[in-house]
Order: structure tokens, then C-alpha cells, then sequence
């Protein structure tokens, strides 16, 4: 039987300063824009296979800081992403090492809650 989906098409990250999230993800993080519909509050940025697509999202509905992350960016050298989000004033968890995967968590300037991965491919 074929496989019904080919692939995820995109993450979406709800924000509330969509401009601010917009420029932060693309100077923090260098996730270039693909697309943005202003008017419809979408922002598509190539973030990989899987494109991050930022979502405004009204300013009277209260982020879940405690939920658990989306998602995960995959890292080659999870140390050096590490030390660019430290250099960038990013608040951050520690590098934890499990002995097979390494990770970390972080967050926006929202504070939405994302992780950094590093295992042997």
C-alpha cells in the first residue's frame, strides 16, 4: 500500500508581534522568509525540509508557557548552535547528553518553548 503523505508540509508557531517574531527568527535564528501574507497574519520561513510557519495570534490569548515543545530543529554541532543562541541573549537549558542524543531547550521571544537535537545520522 502506498504511503498516503509524502511529508509535513510545515510547523505552524502561533505568535502575537508577528513583525518582531518575524524579524527575530530571521536574524536570530537565519530562517530567511519564503512567503508572508500580512493581512492573513501567515509568515512562511525556510527553516529545512520543513518550513516554520509563524501564525499572529491575538494578543489576549495567553501563550502556554508549560507545554511541551513542538518541535525540534535538528543541529550538526548542537555546541555551536548553542553558543549562537547564548551570543544572541537567548534563554536556554543545558546541553543534556544521554549518551546516544544530545538536546537542549530554548526559548523565543515569546517565550514559546523549542528544542535543538544532535544524534550520530
Amino acid at each position: 500500500m502506498p504511503k498516503m503523505f509524502k511529508r509535513i508540509d510545515t510547523v505552524f508557531l502561533p505568535v502575537r508581534d508577528f513583525n518582531k517574531a518575524i524579524d527575530w527568527y530571521t536574524t536570530v535564528l537565519g530562517f530567511p522568509a519564503r512567503w508572508r501574507d500580512d493581512q492573513g497574519g501567515y509568515a512562511a520561513l525556510e527553516a529545512g525540509e520543513t518550513p516554520l510557519t509563524l501564525v499572529r495570534t491575538p494578543e489576549e490569548i495567553p501563550a502556554n508557557k508549560d507545554s511541551h515543545m513542538p518541535f525540534n530543529f535538528y543541529a550538526d554541532d548542537i555546541e555551536q548552535a548553542y553558543r549562537h543562541l547564548i551570543q544572541h541573549e537567548v534563554k536556554t537549558g543545558p546541553i543534556q547528553d544521554d549518551g546516544t542524543v544530545k538536546w537542549f531547550d530554548f526559548e523565543d521571544l515569546e517565550g514559546n518553548k523549542l528544542g535543538v537535537c544532535h544524534f550520530k545520522e
